[in-house]
């Protein structure tokens, strides 16, 4: 009994194969089928590649991939360096504040202009001073005036304050010549110009100095957290460090002092360690206030790399400096004469007179070749002014 299989076909249209006794033709036929899904599924595959290569490159030309830059010295001007260490636009700056949102703020003689990735100069030196991109936008100074410019170079507004363009959370510090208030992006005041000082936005929560003292508002202008501290700096973390008298505690948003005033001076959370001072020397505290590292480091008021980042503090050992781990074990040990704090991955660090770049295990990556050098950063990130 020959055995036969049913194809599927339509009622009186059965189509049945004995997989015995096939004839020649159809040998044929499922021959040349498979030859042809031999020839196509490979060139399908190879089409398929190609495909997506393009699409890498398209998505990558929007902005979807990654790219980082670091500005360095040679030979007395300034340029930058990808992670690999080419120099990707040449040393042509006086000085520069690196990228932010896809241009960088550079300066050519006594005027600021702005590049964007290729070095193409984009924004023509017209500035006494310039900033980095924040939310679109950016400060710059003619005089004694400051005005808000857009990544095309047009002016927003200008000439309403001492101050401009430091946007947060939508809403940006600015002065009418007297006191300080915040704007939106059209330039309007939308928390009235009343406040002799004032922090940006973090956390929806913006430090204002009413007087002798200081309080918290929200987006709306109201406050939340009343001026009663001789001293404060932004929430980060869900806390904010603030003066009372002389010493330095943290309050939650709330309000709630949560952690005692008891040192000379804090920073701001930073990886969930605060950097504390107890008279020279620094050490960190938890959220619980717990001091987790000992104040045993150099503190050095001027510097803004001690906080953690990425995992690791930069601490100075007998004036040599090195990172420690969030328990204060040292992780990479104090050899380099000068450092800065790590930044995608990397950390510029000094041998003899010249930086070079280290990675998380302490391996120079970029030999010490350049006379000057900043961290790396993601191009497109915003423009954060220091916290402290």
């Amino acid at each position: 009994m020959s055995q036969f299989s049913y194809s599927g076909q339509e009622f009186g249209k059965q189509s049945y194969v004995n997989s015995g006794l096939a004839s020649e033709p159809q040998k044929r036929r499922s021959s040349l089928k498979w030859i042809l899904i031999g020839v196509f599924v490979p060139l399908l595959l190879v089409v398929a590649l190609v495909v997506l290569f393009i699409y890498s490159g398209v998505i990558s030309s929007l902005g979807g991939s990654k790219m980082r830059l670091a500005a360095v010295m040679v030979g007395g001007k300034w340029g930058f360096i990808n992670p690999e260490g080419e120099l990707v636009i040449q040393p042509a700056y006086d000085y520069t504040l690196g990228f932010n949102e896809g241009l960088a703020p550079v300066q050519l003689g006594d005027r600021w202009g702005y590049i964007d990735s290729t070095g193409e100069l984009v924004i023509q030196p017209a500035y006494d001073r310039a900033f980095g991109f924040s939310e679109g936008f950016a400060s710059v100074q003619v005089g004694d005036r400051w005005g808000c410019i857009n990544t095309v170079g047009e002016y927003v507004f200008q000439s309403l304050g001492d101050r401009a363009c430091q946007f947060a959370e939508g809403l940006a510090p600015f002065g009418d010549g007297r006191f300080m208030g915040f704007i939106n992006s059209s330039g309007e005041f939308v928390i009235k110009p009343t406040y002799d000082g004032v922090r940006g936005f973090s956390e929806g929560l913006a430090a204002v100095h009413v007087g002798d003292r200081w309080g918290f508002i929200n987006s709306a202008g109201e406050f939340v957290i009343q001026p009663t501290y001789n001293g404060a700096r932004s929430f980060s973390g869900g806390f904010a460090a603030v003066l009372v008298d002389d010493r330095w505690g943290f309050i939650n948003t709330a309000g709630e002092l949560v952690i005692q005033p008891t040192y000379d001076t804090a920073h701001s959370f930073s990886d969930g360690l605060a950097l504390v001072v107890e008279g020279d020397h620094y050490g960190f505290i938890n959220s619980a206030g717990e001091l987790v590292i000992q104040p045993t480091y150099d503190y050095d008021p001027g510097s803004f790399d001690q906080s953690f980042s990425e995992g690791v503090a930069m601490v100075s050992v007998d004036g040599s400096y090195g990172f420690i781990d969030s328990t204060g074990k040292m992780a990479i040990q104090p050899d380099y004469v000068g450092a800065r704090s790590f930044s995608e991955g990397l950390a510029p660090v000094v041998v003899g007179d010249r930086w070079g770049y280290i990675d998380s295990a302490g391996e120079m990556v970029i030999q010490p070749d350049y006379f000057g050098a900043e961290t790396f950063r993601d191009i497109d990130s915003s423009y954060k002014p220091w916290k402290r």
